[in-house]
């Protein structure tokens, strides 16, 4: 499913108008009767009251055209306009004429006395429509529109939005300082970015799409940049009964360090279940017998160790040889931040051209390193960060990064020329020309070692021969989709990685779908 910026929303509206040659009041209409349809079939009750502000944009414009085909309809409407009518748009004013001439009830709100008195009356409508703003809205909202807002919230029994809760910034999906709370959301075209980005994503509660008539022919001139995956059969053909282990990959995990073990055990049975054909899990020798007695369908191999038991830069020739017979590798997990292993980290990765899945520790090898993480550019290499991790990784305040999560992981991902998965509520997978956004999941996540589940299946997908990007949308969605079966099943607080692990197989029941 595409997902659009505003900026791309606004190039398929114009490429609509001005190259197809379809009116904007035509795409107006058939925003608002098409909206209007599907409040009638999934909203609305036959008795029901419904109030619906309207900016004097054209989101305003969508919600007069709702307005007008619910009166139309019998249902009994009073459509509140935000602000005086020199300030609207022209499709805005022709659409408030038509209200106007249906005698539908129009209610102006001009300053903040008018907005005060909304209390009282919210308490008489079922349903309150959110038409104020839209996609366009950057910055705070101020004067009576903002105790509108309050109002609406506070009083409303059931919110629709319209395209977007008014106040989320439809790019980032973050709030300047306050916005609708919808149960619902009906958008124009596509999903949009404010849509799966945190706050906007919980504010916009369900959602609906419309089609509004944009042709096949403008996402051809103006292809998305970012889509939502929401369906991994395309990427898993049948299995041809003609193969052998080796055609299921080879891979090899970096990992291990004293107290951390678990973090190389779960990466290794995570591969291992994503159906890996041969697993080695590369570790400090004096861990041997760790984890060669918790690893009974994974080779293990020992390596020189630093005097904390570590994994030394002296191992890296010989590391380097083994890795030369593998189809991938991962690198990180419970590895330490020991500075003569960071080093081993940063030199490994200098010199591996395999492609690589890159967490936990061997991402923090590279704070402050930048002349290091230079060349790494355009190998094909994964790197999962958290929001810590990425700050760390990029030099980026945490508090900065909040602020536009998206900008900043598409910026890192372009400069460095690799593929950067974002692990959060919304995981944003990018190699900095396409998007993908993954909302599959759920807070039994926030469990330690969930990550390193993860980097397994990212892993096994790459042996498997999945490009980098590819496998870091997938292994996204497979991990939360298997964390959302298990919460289903039993619940979100028994989403621990060992059961994420047990539980792989079943994002893989497509006939059963």
């Amino acid at each position: 499913m595409f997902v659009l910026s505003p900026e791309e929303m606004k190039k398929f509206d114009q490429i609509t108008i001005k190259k197809i040659g379809i009116d904007d009041f035509i795409l107006m209409e058939n925003a608002g009767k098409k909206s209007s349809e599907i409040l009638e079939n999934e909203v609305l009750n036959e008795d029901d009251s419904i109030a619906i502000f309207c900016g004097t944009g054209n989101n305003g414009g969508d919600g007069m055209v709702i307005s007008r085909w619910l009166f139309n309809h019998g249902y009994d409407v009073c459509c509140y306009i935000l602000g005086d009518e020199n300030r609207f748009s022209p499709l805005a004013k022709k659409n408030c004429e038509i209200l106007q001439k249906l005698n539908c009830e129009i209610k102006f709100i001009k300053d903040g006395q008018d907005a005060k008195k909304l209390a009282n009356q919210l308490i008489e409508f079922n349903v309150v429509i959110d038409a104020i703003f839209g996609i366009g809205l950057q910055g705070e909202i101020k004067d009576f529109r903002k105790t509108v807002i309050e109002i609406i919230n506070e009083y409303s029994d059931f919110i629709v939005a319209i395209d977007i809760p008014s106040g989320v910034n439809a790019k980032t999906g973050k709030v300047a300082n306050l916005a609708i709370d919808a149960d619902l959301t009906i958008t124009m075209a596509d999903l949009k970015y404010g849509h799966l980005l945190f706050p906007g994503r919980e504010l916009s509660g369900g959602i609906y799409i419309v089609d509004i008539g944009v042709s096949p022919m403008t996402y051809a001139e103006n292809f998305p940049k970012a889509e939502l995956l929401e369906d991994i059969k395309e990427f898993f053909p049948n299995s041809q009964l003609d193969t052998h282990k080796g055609d299921f990959g080879k891979v090899a995990v970096i990992a291990g360090s004293p107290g951390f073990t678990g973090a190389g055990i779960m990466t290794s049975n995570s591969a291992l279940e994503m159906g890996s054909g041969l697993i080695t899990l590369l570790h400090p020798k004096s861990l041997s017998q760790i984890f060669e007695s918790s690893l009974i369908e994974v080779m293990t191999k020992g390596f020189e160790e630093t005097k904390d038991r570590t994994i030394s830069l002296n191992s890296l020739e010989e590391i380097n040889n083994f890795i030369e017979n593998c189809d991938a590798v991962a690198i990180g997990p419970g590895i330490s931040r020991n500075e003569e292993t960071a080093e081993f980290v940063r030199q490994f990765l200098i010199e591996n051209n395999k492609p690589t899945v890159i967490d936990a520790d061997a991402i923090n090898a590279f704070e402050n390193h930048y002349n290091e993480l230079k060349k790494l550019c355009n190998k094909p290499y994964i790197f999962t960060p958290h929001i810590k991790e990425f700050s760390r990784l990029s030099g980026i305040p945490i508090n900065n990064i909040k602020k536009d999560e998206l900008t900043y992981v598409v910026e890192f991902a372009e400069k460095y020329k690799l593929v950067l998965l974002l692990k959060g509520s919304t995981s944003i997978i990018t190699d900095g020309e396409q998007i993908t956004f993954n909302i599959t999941g759920n807070p039994g996540l926030s469990t330690g070692g969930s990550g390193d589940v993860l980097t397994g299946i990212i892993l096994a997908l790459l042996g498997k021969g999945f490009s980098p990007y590819d496998a870091a949308q997938v292994g996204a969605f497979i991990h939360g989709k298997t964390a959302d079966i298990i919460a289903e099943e039993i619940g979100e607080i028994s989403v621990t990685p060992t059961k994420l692990i047990q539980n792989i197989y079943k994002c893989f029941k497509f006939d059963e779908d």
